[in-house]
């Protein structure tokens, strides 16, 4: 019996997806004008933690197949209870939809961003480090891939991974390792400057709302 009810439940969802493809809808179209909020992850990065933040963007959609995103970003990261790092991304992307599957639109991803970064390391009672606070303004190229899912004619929510490479100047910090934990070292002398590009993946997933038609 059981076998016959998931046999019947996947004749029905086959006969489900075919009748949403014989109703195929496009939900895209060129000059549409959307707002969004998005949360972002970032992971694989310099200091081996993840960090979680919060933003938002706006899409224009300039031709059927090519978008545009112009997005602001702002990451918290936690350095192992020594201090913290705080990442402020603000740029544009270029978004390529090769195929729409109905309400399944992928599409290829790619921009740049400028980048502010702060890294805090944690004062106590007994030790003022604000005097040990660094940070830097940078660049950023990033590109990879994403998907959006309609909800409707004017909702959609949208997750994206991009890989992100920095230009420009590192900040120089070390998480040393204690007794009690980890110590944030912002004014390391005992070795070179890290010659690698700074780089790291971020996740993204946002709810966006078309507001406006512009041509």
């Amino acid at each position: 019996m059981e076998t016959k009810q998931l046999l019947f439940i996947f004749l029905l969802t086959l006969a489900t997806i075919g009748n949403g493809q014989e109703e195929k809808k496009e939900y895209l179209e060129k000059g549409q004008f959307s707002l969004g909020m998005r949360t972002t992850t970032s992971v694989f990065g310099h200091d081996g933690v993840p960090g979680l933040g919060v933003g938002g963007q706006f899409r224009i959609q300039l031709l059927k197949y090519i978008n545009t995103e112009w997005f602001a970003d702002y990451i918290t990261m936690d350095l192992k209870s020594a201090g913290t790092r705080n990442n402020a991304h603000i740029g544009w992307s270029v978004m390529f939809y090769p195929k729409q599957f109905n309400r399944f639109v992928p599409y290829l991803i790619a921009g740049h961003c400028f980048d502010y970064a702060k890294v805090t390391p944690l004062s106590t009672p007994y030790q003022d480090r604000s005097a040990d606070v660094v940070s830097r303004w940078s660049s950023a190229i990033q590109g990879g891939l994403g998907t959006h899912y309609y909800l409707s004619d004017r909702f959609n929510l949208t997750f994206s991974a991009q890989f992100m490479m920095h230009l420009g100047n590192h900040l120089e910090y070390e998480l040393e390792e204690i007794t009690s934990g980890y110590y944030l070292n912002t004014n390391p002398t005992a070795h070179e400057p890290d010659p690698r590009l700074e780089s790291h993946l971020l996740l993204t997933l946002s709810l966006n709302y078309r507001i406006a038609d512009f041509w």
